[in-house]
Parts: C-alpha cells; sequence; structure tokens
C-alpha cells in the first residue's frame, strides 16, 4: 500500500467536508423535512396518542406533545383549554452524519460519484430516522414524564431502553454509519489501500 492514494483520500476529506457541512446547513430545512414526516409516523405507531405534532421550524424540531397541565398543575392526556406541552429540539445534532458521508464519498476516486451519493444519501435516512424517533421518545418519556409512562404502560425496563436507544442514536450512529456506508460502497478503493482486506471482502 502507498501513502499517496491515502493522503489524497484525507486531504480530499479536509477539503470537502467544510463544503458539505455548509451546504447541509444551509439546506437543513429540507433534508430533514422527510426525516421528521416519517419520524412522526413511528412515533404515533410506537406511542400512540401521545403527539399532537411534530413540525420543523428552520432547522428546529418543534415536538407538540399530547400533554398538558390541568387546573390543579398536573400533566394529563390530552391538554386542557389548549395548554399543551411543547419542546424544541436541534436535530442537527446528530445528523451531522450526512455531511460526513457525503465528505469521504466526493473525496473518494472513482467514475461512479453522483451514483454513491444518492446511495449514501438513502443509507443513512433509516439511522436518521432512528436517531430522531428515539430523541422524541426520550423527550416524551423524561420531560413529560410519568404522565406518558403511565399512558403507554412504560415500565423502567422500557424507559432505560429508550434511555439507552438515544445515546446510541445520538452519540454512536452518526459517526459509526457515514463509516461503515462509505466502506461498503467503496470495497475497490477500501482493497486499494488495504490489499489484506481483499480476503474479508471475499467472504
Amino acid at each position: 500500500m502507498t501513502g499517496r492514494p491515502l493522503h489524497r483520500f484525507m486531504l480530499g476529506v479536509l477539503v470537502f467536508f467544510p463544503i458539505t457541512f455548509f451546504v447541509w446547513y444551509l439546506t437543513a430545512t429540507f433534508h430533514l423535512a422527510p426525516v421528521a414526516l416519517v419520524t412522526e409516523w413511528v412515533v404515533n405507531v410506537l406511542a400512540p396518542d401521545s403527539l399532537m405534532w411534530l413540525k420543523l421550524d428552520g432547522h428546529t424540531l418543534v415536538i407538540a406533545s399530547n400533554f398538558g397541565s390541568d387546573q390543579a398543575g398536573r400533566i394529563v392526556s390530552p391538554p386542557q383549554n389548549g395548554d399543551l406541552l411543547g419542546f424544541h429540539h436541534n436535530p442537527l445534532v446528530y445528523c451531522y452524519s450526512l455531511p460526513l458521508l457525503m465528505a469521504l464519498i466526493l473525496a473518494t476516486p472513482g467514475d461512479d460519484k453522483w451514483l454513491n451519493l444518492i446511495w449514501g444519501a438513502l443509507l443513512i435516512f433509516p439511522t436518521e430516522v432512528f436517531s430522531m424517533v428515539f430523541s422524541v421518545l426520550k423527550v416524551l418519556t423524561f420531560d413529560v414524564g410519568a404522565a406518558f409512562q403511565a399512558q403507554q404502560a412504560f415500565t423502567p425496563l422500557k424507559a432505560d431502553m429508550v434511555a439507552m436507544a438515544y445515546q446510541v442514536g445520538a452519540l454512536v450512529l452518526p459517526m459509526i454509519a457515514p463509516l461503515l456506508i462509505w466502506i461498503g460502497l467503496h470495497r475497490r478503493f477500501m482493497i486499494e489501500l488495504a490489499p489484506q482486506l481483499n480476503r474479508v471482502f471475499a467472504h
């Protein structure tokens, strides 16, 4: 393995990542819209009657829960007098995997960049949905709290599972998923960098 392909690739990532990050930030409303749409559907399936709606305000996700305070200050569902519990959430903190993957693909030599960019965007989409779903469920489980857990018959174990899935979606997937997808789309380049990987990919 020579150093030049690796050095060119690393330099390419350093050049492309600020560009893809800038474009990703400016277009956040557009690429987050389908993620939010699917997330709302998934949350309504996993936790029925817990949401009023999810909406994007720029790159901020507005979570309107189906809970509110009654006259005694207790959290109830449905909310009374239109006094619902709402939350603001920043999905960019775990959706940065998209510009990272785009930078990796653009920095990799090859004639099929556009095809790989399309495949990369499609493959990263489920990981973004996973992260957003469990971010919303985390808000409902711990910020709405006992009223939501009682409504959904959540045991302490289920609450712990939501917390763990949230940590995976917020901390692990955004770093690991782009690398795994990039490796899957660029096996030839990986073998060029490390010929010993040919045996691994052969299986």
